[in-house]
């Protein structure tokens, strides 16, 4: 109970930060929903895959939940904001299990965190991974920081490159906030939030992590990169005064998609916990499989379930 209130704090600051004191009156609808379904069984993922790295592929995605994936281009494999605990900052409860166990990953060579908040940097998670790659954070993550252990901890600057070998990850901006606890947001001075594009073997992915919408910064990456995947959050969507800021709905989304000119797209973000006060956890999916429907872009946005591997070749 003292971890929720905390949290609760939290997330008052971080309202009232954005949007003054009428931002605040989320807080105890969503803290209301939260208590309501942390009794509720976890649903299990049917028929789990237990070997997730493959011995030979072009390009593979792997939707964990919420905002983790596993990538896999080549011989080389990324992992997205792990999240694998039951719980984000010990108060939002888990609605699905996650699509793999990290057990069954045998080794990651970028960790790729988008920014410091409990449910995209999760310590707990990193705890359960290989340590042989490296870790990658925006620009004034480091000090929320542990010592993990990975073969590498590196701060990313927007539009930062880093390059081994002929793997090219660059750091692009997006549009969300910083901190971690709600009271840290006003002193935190550097972005604190990114997004990625990664580069190899010819295949070109882009990664979000949380985002509101801003025309400039997506048709600006859209210029510079020819994009092949990009995982874009559909939810939290309600109330849409207070998240449209710093969350992205299914329409803004596709329109991501536009801007950027990518050739698909994966939605992130969603069916993993409560975290708006939508009427279902499903409610982002639907929303977004009536939009595709009505553009007729069934062959461009694949909706993944949770645990499901998609390989393009």
């Amino acid at each position: 109970m003292k971890r929720r209130i905390i949290f609760a704090h939290s997330l008052l600051v971080a309202a009232v930060f954005f949007l003054g004191c009428s931002g605040a009156s989320f807080i105890p609808k969503f803290l209301s929903r939260t208590v309501e379904h942390m009794s509720e069984p976890r649903q299990s993922v049917p028929n789990k895959i237990t070997s997730p790295i493959l011995a030979n592929v072009g390009l593979s995605v792997l939707w964990i939940g919420h905002a983790t994936a596993l990538i896999q281009i080549g011989d080389r494999v990324f992992l997205t904001d792990p999240m694998f605990t039951n719980t984000a900052g010990m108060v939002s409860g888990r609605v699905i299990e996650p699509g793999v166990d990290p057990a069954s990953i045998s080794r990651v060579d970028y960790t790729l965190i988008s920014h410091t908040h409990f449910d995209h940097f999760s310590y707990g998670s990193l705890d359960q991974l290989p340590k042989n790659g490296a870790l990658l954070l925006p620009l004034g993550a480091l000090p929320y920081t542990p010592e993990f252990g990975f073969r590498e901890t590196r701060e990313m600057k927007p539009w930062e490159v880093l390059e081994e070998g002929n793997v090219k990850i660059t750091a692009v901006p997006v549009k969300h906030f910083s901190g971690r606890y709600g009271f840290d947001i006003p002193w935190m001075t550097d972005r604190g939030y990114t997004g990625y594009v990664i580069e190899y073997r010819g295949k070109t992915v882009f990664v979000s992590g949380d985002t509101g919408y801003d025309q400039d910064i997506f048709k600006e990456i859209g210029r510079r990169f020819t994009i092949d995947v990009a995982f874009l959050p559909i939810a939290p969507i309600e109330p849409r005064e207070f998240m449209q800021r710093v969350h992205t709905d299914p329409k803004e989304a596709l329109q991501i998609f536009e801007d950027l000119g990518a050739r698909l797209m994966i939605p992130i973000h969603h069916r993993t916990f409560y975290q708006g006060l939508e009427p279902r956890i499903t409610y982002a999916q639907e929303l977004l499989e009536q939009l595709v429907a009505e553009r007729g872009l069934q062959q461009k946005v694949y909706i993944v379930k949770i645990g499901e591997q998609r390989i393009f070749e």
